[in-house]
């Protein structure tokens, strides 16, 4: 398992997390579906103000731990 040795560090874990935020909202996009906490499923049609908020947090943190990670591997 050495060859997955290099996720263990803190840089590349920021990168990790960045890439799978932007999946996860790719994902909910597409489908039309979000998931929220307290709430469940939320819904385009039904709620689109909730949905969109959610979708946008997603790729908000996506782009969040991609630069995080783009600054620390520029120090």
């Amino acid at each position: 398992m050495d060859h997955y040795s290099y996720l263990i560090d803190e840089q590349h874990r920021f990168l990790l997390i960045g890439i799978v935020l932007l999946v996860i909202a790719v994902v909910f996009t597409l489908t039309g579906e979000t998931l929220e906490r307290g709430y469940g499923m939320v819904d385009r049609a039904e709620e689109p103000n909730r949905f969109w908020w959610n979708v946008a947090m997603f790729y908000l943190g996506g782009l969040l731990f991609i630069g995080l990670f783009l600054y620390t591997i520029s120090k």
